[in-house]
């Protein structure tokens, strides 16, 4: 059986989990989600830990969705306990981002702005002038928010300029020698 899979997944006291049909219902008292477990996958809720095993241990890779259902039911609770953050750097002259409402707007050196509408769920907060918090109570989506900014303009090698996740190096070019 998975490694991963073999672990419990504490809950916390904050977070009431039901499960019924391979169908867990988490409850954080202000946000509801549902998983639903892979076939052939048992899950159990025994003294505030969920416990996630294979109902056949025969079938061949049943072992791999034990391990990737216990990470996704763990990535959850993680979410709705604390949530996920990524920090976005924006580098180069003249560019910037803000927030009106519910749109993210970017000034990337383009000749018109990029608005970008956020998900429900997810939020941007601005630390400095070129820093971007992207927070949320969903990792995936935490992710797949933060890889569409960065894709508006990726940082280059010669200088830099563009938007990276905060803290990452960028292998850097030399320029053209005389």
């Amino acid at each position: 059986m998975s490694r991963v899979g073999k672990l419990p997944v504490i809950i916390p006291d904050s977070i009431k989990v039901t499960v019924n049909k391979g169908v867990i219902s988490f409850d954080s008292g202000k946000v509801k989600k549902t998983y639903q477990v892979s076939p052939g996958v048992n899950v159990e809720v025994v003294d505030s830990q969920i416990k996630v095993s294979a109902a056949n241990k025969s079938v061949p890779d049943i072992s791999m969705f034990v391990g990737m259902d216990r990470s996704n039911i763990k990535n959850i609770i993680t979410g709705l306990k604390t949530g996920f953050k990524t920090t976005l750097e924006i580098n180069g002259v003249g560019y910037k981002a803000s927030v009106d409402k519910e749109v993210l707007i970017l000034t990337l050196g383009y000749s018109h702005e990029i608005f970008y509408a956020m998900p429900k769920g997810i939020a941007a907060v601005f630390e400095k002038p070129n820093l971007i918090i992207i927070s949320g109570d969903d990792n995936v989506l935490v992710g797949q928010v933060a890889a569409e900014i960065i894709s508006f303009r990726k940082p280059e090698p010669y200088k830099g300029k563009g938007v990276k996740v905060f803290g990452k190096k960028i292998l850097r070019k030399e320029g053209k020698k005389k």
